[in-house]
């Protein structure tokens, strides 16, 4: 039988940008573990992200290595000249 990692991977980075909307999340398949690395703005995003990566793994494991990352809000209005 072939590997289906890959496609398995392909098939959840879907499912998080139609479902948790994240784009850049990498996802790495390896055997029974499914592998999340990647920036989000939140945990409330993390959480999202990895229910998403649930319920499309079929029963393999989550390994979350997602980290939270600050974005500071601007200072201002951008001016645009």
């Amino acid at each position: 039988m072939a590997d289906m990692s890959g496609y398995l991977a392909a098939h959840i980075q879907e499912r998080l940008a139609a479902e948790a909307y994240e784009l850049g999340i990498r996802v790495d398949v390896r055997g029974e573990f499914v592998h999340l690395r990647g920036e989000v703005v939140s945990e409330e995003r993390r959480r999202a992200v990895e229910e998403a990566a649930r319920e499309a793994a079929g029963g393999r494991r989550i390994c979350n290595e997602l980290h939270v990352v600050a974005v500071p809000e601007p200072d201002g209005e951008e001016q645009i000249s």
